[in-house]
């Protein structure tokens, strides 16, 4: 294997000194034209590979930007996340994930010298900053920015949820059906987002302007096996009259839809469906559902970072992106 060119070859081959390069790499201002050009054209002909960790030491940057999750599996996080790599990536930026899947992991989160805080930025996702850092700041004294979640104290890129709990509940007036609300179970720990307490408020306030209350509500946490679970209190209603179930994100309505057509309910005709998010599975499913952005959301907060770490924004930048109604057969009721 061929031996990796050096610093001090590369200061031969360009007629300059080592500092020289050195200044060059990390493009300082203080080199002149014509030793800079010297010294680029060196390294394209040796092949030469600058050493990032001992000039990430040097300089004090890592060309990296952390994110910090609750977890990584679900189709929202996964379409967050690859509109931030490519917003940063094309900046240059590595992007390092960091799921909080637990107190113990929280708690060493919560210290200084966590790997989230060896990067030249944070993009916390979904968290509440209060709750997971102890009502505290960060330990972190470089640029954070917020994204699904909003804190006047932080750059925030969020969704409008208590606009979007609205918006679902005026599209569930207009059926003019008991309304069942299958909500999204909090979680009473560190963890607990802020976004469907906001949904809930949304849809709650705009069932309260018209005198109206959910025939039921029930809580449960996000998953298509407790959306089918649901489908029992949805099963009851239907003993009177046809119903609409609103649920509080996707995953809860498809599981509703699923089991009530198993058992020979007609979804749309029998029981109108509202969902929360529009993902993929919401189009191959025909579910009335409220579009959230989730990849312009991602590529905002990555963009709100790379102009904090240019030193361009003097205020906290605050960011938030209105719901669509996206109507599909679920709530086709005259069909």
């Amino acid at each position: 294997m061929a031996k990796k060119p050096s610093v001090r070859e590369v200061a031969i081959r360009a007629g300059v000194g080592t500092s020289t390069v050195s200044r060059t790499l990390n493009d300082h201002p203080n080199v002149s034209d014509d030793a800079r050009e010297r010294v680029l054209r060196a390294i394209a002909e040796l092949g030469y590979t600058p050493n990032l960790s001992a000039r990430s030491f040097r300089t004090g940057q890592t060309n990296a930007a952390s994110v910090l999750l609750p977890m990584t599996g679900p189709e929202f996080y996964t379409r967050l996340l690859e509109s931030i790599q490519r917003v940063l990536e094309r900046e240059g930026y590595d992007t390092a994930l960091f799921p909080v899947v637990g107190g113990i992991r929280l708690k060493r989160y919560r210290d200084a010298s966590a790997l989230p805080y060896h990067a030249d930025g944070l993009i916390i996702a979904s968290l509440d900053p209060d709750r997971i850092y102890d009502g505290e700041r960060p330990p972190f004294n470089k640029p954070v920015v917020l994204v699904d979640t909003h804190h006047s104290d932080y750059h925030s890129v969020h969704f409008d949820n208590l606009a979007a709990g609205r918006m679902a509940a005026a599209h569930a007036l207009k059926l003019s059906r008991p309304i069942v609300f299958v909500d999204v179970q909090d979680d009473p720990g560190d963890f607990e987002s802020p976004v469907f307490a906001e949904r809930r408020e949304g849809v709650l306030q705009e069932l309260r302007r018209h005198g109206i209350a959910p025939w039921r509500q029930v809580k449960l946490p996000i998953s298509i096996e407790h959306g089918r679970r649901a489908a029992v209190h949805v099963r009851e209603a239907l003993a009177d009259e046809p119903v609409t179930v609103l649920a509080a994100c996707d995953d809860l309505a498809l599981g509703v839809m699923r089991q009530l057509a198993e058992t020979g309910v007609a979804v749309g005709r029998d029981v109108a469906v509202i969902g929360f998010d529009d993902g993929s599975a919401a189009l191959a499913n025909d579910l009335t559902t409220v579009r959230q952005p989730i990849e312009e959301m991602g590529a905002a907060a990555a963009e709100v970072l790379l102009q904090a770490l240019a030193g361009a924004l003097t205020e906290m930048e605050q960011i938030a992106f209105a719901p669509t109604l996206i109507e599909r057969g679920s709530t086709r009721v005259g069909g």
